[in-house]
């Protein structure tokens, strides 16, 4: 039996979080000798001091972290192997591992995010357009949705999503809502790419007409992108890829 120990730091999203939480569940269900125990900082204030302290100094096979390094991570590198996860900084404090291919360097591993929740019979719902924060949209008839740091919810939804970004982070909320039965439009994005396929969300660019993509992923185009970028993304980043990335990253610290 190997045990883990997950710590989720104060930086990571509520997106990343589901994911890891996600990620944790895909790697429980598919290797049955393994414990991992998820410590979460936003979590600490309801922990007794004792508790935290004991953690801390708990030997683990593995102490995997995500996000930004507390202060005490130094004594945990102290007798345990670390590996550690970061979306798009370069300050590591572990094994340092991606969570795409896009970006990452030689010498870093890449644990593959899982998306769970597919979303069904969404031509019955009410179609939106959905962003993060404020985007200058063209006037229409339709409902604009902010989903700007909200937990993205496991319920079918439908439309299309006007993605403000093209980095790492944009891209698991961009697949987070494709599993829910949504379409995505962004600028050309690597990471995009890796996720729902180069052909699986509307490219926009400098001469994209807003007015008609966002006509278009409100229609029945929409929907048959949305369900092709799903098929890719699920064959692309199963709970089985899952599992098998975190397997092989975690024999590679072992065998150090």
């Amino acid at each position: 039996m190997r045990y883990f120990n997950w710590y989720i730091a104060k930086s990571v999203n509520p997106v990343f979080d589901q994911i890891i939480r996600d990620m944790a569940s895909s790697f429980k269900s598919h290797s049955k000798d393994i414990e991992i125990k998820i410590i979460s900082a936003k979590d600490s204030g309801c922990q007794a001091g004792f508790e935290r302290f004991k953690n801390i100094f708990a030997r683990k096979s593995i102490w995997h972290l995500f996000g930004h390094a507390p202060f005490w991570w130094k004594i945990v590198q102290l007798h345990s192997r670390t590996v550690h996860t970061l979306l798009d900084s370069n300050k590591w404090a572990g094994y340092p591992t991606r969570l795409f291919n896009e970006g990452a360097l030689t010498g870093q591993g890449v644990i593959y995010p899982v998306f769970d929740s597919l979303a069904s019979r969404t031509e019955d719902l009410r179609k939106a357009v959905f962003v993060r924060g404020k985007i200058d949209l063209p006037e229409g008839d339709y409902e604009v949705i902010d989903i700007y740091q909200k937990v993205l919810r496991p319920e079918a939804l439908s439309g299309i999503y006007i993605a403000s970004e093209t980095g790492p982070r944009e891209a698991m909320r961009a697949g987070i809502l494709t599993m829910r039965g949504v379409c995505v439009a962004s600028k050309k994005s690597g990471y995009l790419d890796e996720i729902l396929g180069p052909d699986g969300y509307f490219m926009i660019d400098e001469n994209s007409d807003l007015s008609r993509i966002i006509k278009l992923g409100l229609g029945e185009k929409g929907r048959h992108m949305a369900m092709s970028a799903r098929h890719f993304l699920k064959s692309r980043r199963s709970h089985e890829k899952c599992a098998e990335s975190l397997i092989s990253v975690y024999k590679r610290v072992l065998a150090q």
